[in-house]
């Protein structure tokens, strides 16, 4: 469960760190589209991770 926690928080991390490249670049440009990508990579991580250790087939919608 810690290793749960601890991809919950770097989630949060990459999520702000987006959001902010937002208020500086265009969304259609490279830097933020990469980084969105690496979220959903990190996110789908999480789902597997999650679903490995819980069991489960929930999403993270609603879970944090």
């Amino acid at each position: 469960m810690e290793e749960l926690k601890k991809m919950e928080e770097y989630i949060e991390v990459e999520r702000q760190e987006l959001n902010d490249m937002v208020q500086y670049y265009d969304l259609h440009d490279h830097r933020v589209l990469d980084k969105s990508r690496r979220v959903d990579s990190i996110l789908n991580q999480y789902n597997h991770l999650k679903q490995t250790l819980l069991g489960t087939r929930s999403s993270i919608v609603g879970s944090m």
